[in-house]
Formats: C-alpha cells, structure tokens, sequence
C-alpha cells in the first residue's frame, strides 16, 4: 500500500471525528507518534533511495559473490 493514502485516510478519519491524527494512531497502534514518524519517513524517502543507490554504486558486488546469490 502507498503510504500516502493511509496518511490521507488517517487525516479524513481525524478531521471526520473530530480528533487528531496522533490520537487516532495512539487509540489504534498504541503510538501516537507513528503518524509523524510516518509523514518524516515519506518526505526523506527520495534523499535516502538517493543515497542507498549512491552507496551500492560505489560498493559493488564482487563477482564471486554476484554469481553465488
């Protein structure tokens, strides 16, 4: 599932209902933190793919171990 659309139907529940984002998470997951945790992740979620493949270009694979997997 794309978190963008259980972001959106987290923020349409709240304002429905008339509570926050945070309490429904907290009422639901237990954590009233995950909502934000969540929304940080997704905004970072390009930098990092970014970085991970910069990463696994500079450190490729040997062959040996290419051909193992």
């Amino acid at each position: 599932m794309d978190p963008n659309i259980i972001i959106a139907d987290i923020e349409r529940y709240a304002r429905d209902a008339g509570l926050k984002p945070t309490t429904i998470c907290q009422l639901a997951l237990g954590n009233p933190r995950y909502f934000d945790r969540l929304r940080s992740r997704i905004g970072r979620f390009p930098e990092e793919a970014e970085r991970l493949r910069q990463w696994m270009a500079e450190h490729p694979i040997p062959d040996s171990k290419a051909k193992a997997s």
